[in-house]
C-alpha cells in the first residue's frame, strides 16, 4: 500500500518526517475548532488555504524539473508529489467536514447549485477516486488507466482554484496559487507537444 518514495533515506528526509508537517496544521485546526479556539470561518479560510497551497505543491513538480533539471527541490517535490495531493484531499475534507457540521443541511441543499459552491463540490468528486488510487498498488493495478484518472486532476485545480475564488471574492489569493501551477502547466504541455512535432 506504499505511496512511493520508498528510497532509502535519512531520517530527517523520510516520508514520516515529510507527512507529520503535512498534517500538523491540520491537527492543530482541528484541535482548536473542538476546543472552539478557533472560530468556523478561519477554519473554513485556513483549510481551504492548506488545501489549495499543497495542491499547488503537488502539481507544479514536473514542469519545475523540465525547467531545472539539475536542481534537487524539483526532484525531491516530484518524489513526494503524492503525498502534497493526499494532503489537500485532506484538508478539503476538513474544510468539507466543517461545512457540513455548521451549515443546516436545507441550506447547504438551497445553495448547491451556486457557481462558486458548486465547483467545490464537482473538485471533491473528481478528486475522490483520485485520492482511492493513490498507492504504488493501484498504480500497478490500473497501468495506463491510472494516468487517465489521474488527468482529470487537472480540472479539479482549475474548479476548486474558482471556488476560492467566487466564494467570498478570494480573487487575489486564489490566484496567487493558481497562477504558478497554470503557467508552468502550460509551459509544461507547449514543450510536450513541441517537442512530439
Amino acid at each position: 500500500m506504499a505511496l512511493g518514495n520508498s528510497t532509502n533515506l535519512p531520517l530527517w528526509r523520510s516520508k514520516y518526517i515529510l507527512w507529520g508537517f503535512l498534517l500538523l496544521p491540520g491537527l492543530m485546526m482541528l484541535f482548536s475548532w473542538v476546543t472552539e479556539r478557533m472560530e468556523y470561518n478561519m477554519l473554513m479560510h485556513s483549510s481551504g488555504e492548506f488545501c489549495g497551497r499543497f495542491l499547488m505543491f503537488s502539481l507544479i513538480a514536473t514542469p519545475l524539473i523540465m525547467l531545472f533539471p539539475k536542481f534537487r527541490f524539483p526532484k525531491w517535490l516530484n518524489r513526494n508529489k503524492r503525498y502534497f495531493g493526499l494532503a489537500a484531499f485532506g484538508y478539503c475534507v476538513l474544510h468539507l467536514i466543517a461545512y457540513l457540521i455548521e451549515v443546516p443541511s436545507s441550506e447547504v441543499l438551497s445553495e448547491f447549485f451556486q457557481l462558486g459552491l458548486l465547483t467545490g463540490w464537482i473538485a471533491f468528486f473528481i478528486w475522490i477516486p483520485m485520492a482511492i488510487t493513490s498507492t504504488d498498488n493501484w498504480v500497478r493495478r490500473l497501468k495506463e488507466t491510472w494516468k487517465k484518472i489521474h488527468y482529470w486532476g487537472y480540472l479539479a485545480a482549475v474548479l476548486a482554484y474558482l471556488h476560492w475564488a467566487l466564494v467570498n471574492n478570494h480573487w487575489e489569493p486564489a490566484m496567487v496559487h493558481a497562477i504558478p501551477v497554470l503557467g508552468l502547466q502550460s509551459y509544461r504541455w507547449i514543450r510536450v507537444l513541441t517537442i512530439a512535432k
